[in-house]
């Protein structure tokens, strides 16, 4: 039997037992493929990034460097087997600050033999986080390599390739804030619009593709229109009505909180959907959360973050554009917008558990007068990884996840979901099977609004 043929051996037959964690030994769940094909692709193209940069990484530090780079390739075959192999867990070995905490849990995690978990068999949050956290630690042990992103280049390239739809969300909100006046009727209008264009930014991940970048190039207004029909549940009347409210609020630390998912053409959209929200006042101040470390290939990192801006400002091709980036420039520089990159986003731990892991950081977000959740991972992260009913309400799912009032944007590209209609689920898979897991369809969920 092959190394490859080893996990299916391993696999169970069936979906996922419902209202628990996902766990990947389950073949019809989307754990599954994703632990057997698309983790030790993307560990692959992650060599192959290396790789095919090796000349400018000698380059830049000189010949010694080739050694940190055969010790990565390495390290990063050996990750690849052991998935495929199902071998057991091991301790972290950097210097890292999380790494105690990472040791722990594999403690915790371990049978009362010492016997240590598997990829198969546990939980599969757990296990997805833990294969990226390997990932990185390939590169902090080296000594050139320790803050290499291997996937930022293809991070921008995601970027710059979606220039022509950022040409048009750009020109659109430019024009939109030159005008002399405008009346409530037009925000409550139009709010939606921007919103469903950071909605639907979330399609372009990189992850799905191994950093492959996915071009966006139709007008994202007339798709927020086109798609409609793709929204499982849109609960953005709700978020307008609350947003619109909070006009009368005039207090000086209306907080926005928007924890991160996409670099790219989804960051963008949601730099976009910020400026608007403080542009008309809604909000006061936005703390962008991010990754302290690369993560799940395309997840914000603070250079993401700090470079696209400064493309948008400098080098994009478009004058639109170029005066929306000054525009993110300055409130940078003026305190108003803030990028942050707390610990607790790249651990293996749902948002239930921030209250009592890290107090400060769910004090923080108490601050709030919003939280906006993007994407895939930050969903399953809100409603546990659990494999719910799918008409468990969104707020039962979110459990004591409650800091302030709560939107959630997300494609699904899981076997996780929740909120939804009665019947719904049953009638889309009887024409499209794989709907959970492909990013074409989408849901807006609020809690406590």
């Amino acid at each position: 039997m092959t190394i490859e043929n080893e996990l299916i051996r391993l696999s169970v037959d069936d979906f996922p037992p419902r209202n628990k964690p996902l766990i990947a030994k389950y073949l019809r769940s989307f754990a599954f493929p994703v632990l057997s094909k698309l983790s030790p692709f993307n560990i692959s193209k992650t060599g192959s990034y290396l790789e095919g940069n090796k000349n400018s990484i000698l380059q830049k530090y000189g010949a010694d460097a080739e050694k940190d780079i055969t010790s990565v390739l390495t390290k990063l075959n050996t990750l690849r087997k052991e998935i495929l192999s199902n071998a057991p867990f091991r301790e972290l070995i950097s210097d890292n600050v999380d790494v105690q905490i990472w040791n722990k849990l594999l403690e915790d995690y371990s049978d009362e033999d010492g016997k240590r978990p598997t990829w198969m068999f546990t939980n599969w949050l757990y296990c997805e986080c833990y294969i990226h956290r390997r990932l990185f630690e390939a590169f902090e042990t080296s000594i050139y390599l320790k803050t290499y992103d291997p996937f930022y280049e293809q991070k921008m390239k995601g970027l710059v390739s979606c220039e022509d739809a950022m040409k048009i969300l750009g020109q659109f909100l430019i024009n939109y804030f030159n005008k002399s006046e405008v009346e409530i009727k037009n925000l409550r209008e139009d709010l939606p619009k921007i919103i469903k264009c950071a909605l639907w930014g979330n399609r372009c991940d990189l992850s799905q593709t191994g950093g492959d970048a996915i071009a966006q190039t139709e007008s994202p207004l007339k798709l927020v229109d086109s798609l409609q029909d793709l929204m499982l549940v849109d609960e953005s009347s709700k978020a307008v009505d609350f947003l619109c409210n909070s006009l009368s609020i005039t207090n000086d630390d209306k907080i926005l909180d928007i924890i991160l998912d996409n670099a790219g053409y989804e960051l963008f959209t949601d730099l976009c959907l910020a400026d608007y929200l403080v542009t008309y006042k809604f909000v006061n101040i936005v703390r962008f959360h991010g990754k302290a470390i690369p993560w799940f290939v395309s997840d914000v990192t603070n250079q993401d973050f700090i470079t696209t801006i400064d493309y948008i400002a400098n080098k994009s091709t478009c004058e639109g554009l170029k005066e929306l980036g000054k525009r993110w420039e300055s409130y940078m520089k003026s305190g108003q917008w803030k990028f942050e990159c707390e610990q607790f986003w790249t651990l293996p731990f749902h948002f239930g558990q921030i209250k009592l892991l890290d107090i400060e950081l769910y004090n923080k977000l108490s601050q709030s007068l919003l939280i906006i959740s993007k994407g895939d991972l930050n969903y399953r992260k809100l409603v546990g990884d659990v494999f719910w009913e799918p008409t468990v309400p969104f707020s039962q799912a979110v459990g004591n996840f409650k800091p302030s009032k709560l939107i959630a944007l997300r494609t699904l590209k899981s076997d996780i979901t929740c909120g939804l209609p009665e019947g719904l689920a049953e009638s889309i898979s009887k024409n499209d099977p794989d709907w959970l897991k492909i990013g074409k369809y989408a849901v807006i969920h609020v809690d406590g609004i």
